[in-house]
């Protein structure tokens, strides 16, 4: 439990019909209880002429208590609280393709200086390539451990948000058309406790 962090009182989203605590932003909010769900979701968005700036997530469970000064209970909670802390969405492609690159740049990064030793002090060839490969065996071990570390925080993450009530997305509109369509497209891809929130059109 919290108990040295000043706590924020959730913020709701009271607007006028001009503005909204997030400035002019009007926003479709949809819980999901997969990521495949939310995933179909999002492609259908953006399929449907939704830029993926629009888009977004709240942080992390411990990254949004911090903020708040208060423990997080339920994702549901979340869903109209202007103070929560945000970030864009990242889909499962992209997280693999991230984790990839952290794998294979110290690889690379330590085969090069493996050459550069080697090279630096005129070791013999068959030395260059002990060398070579022990310095690239140290980058993948190395890339390895941090990306199996970033992992398994990703899959805690999923499992907090999971055992919370679901995953949270929120979709930024911009008219009435919109509004219809993101609530549509939500709903469509079991989305739970559709509704608008932000000023009105």
């Amino acid at each position: 439990m919290m108990t040295d962090a000043t706590v924020i009182t959730p913020q709701p989203w009271r607007w006028s019909a001009k503005t909204g605590p997030r400035g002019n932003i009007r926003e479709a909010v949809a819980l999901f209880d997969t990521e495949r769900d939310m995933q179909a979701a999002i492609y259908d968005l953006e399929i449907r002429g939704f830029d993926q700036a629009a888009i977004s997530r709240p942080r992390s469970i411990s990254e949004i208590s911090g903020i708040l000064g208060r423990d997080v209970t339920s994702m549901r909670d979340l869903e109209d609280d202007a103070s929560v802390p945000r970030r864009a969405h990242v889909d499962a492609a992209s997280r693999m393709s991230g984790l990839g690159v952290l794998i294979f740049l110290p690889i690379y990064v330590l085969l090069l200086a493996g050459i550069g030793v080697a090279s630096a002090n005129g070791l013999e060839t068959w030395q260059s390539v002990v060398l070579t490969i022990w310095f690239g065996l140290s980058g993948a071990i190395l890339g390895g451990l941090y990306a199996a570390q970033l992992k398994q925080r990703m899959d805690q993450r999923h499992r907090q948000e999971r055992a919370l009530g679901g995953y949270l997305l929120w979709v930024r509109t911009g008219n009435g058309l919109q509004d219809r369509i993101a609530v549509d497209v939500l709903k469509r891809h079991s989305g739970r406790d559709v509704h608008l929130h932000g000023p009105a059109d």
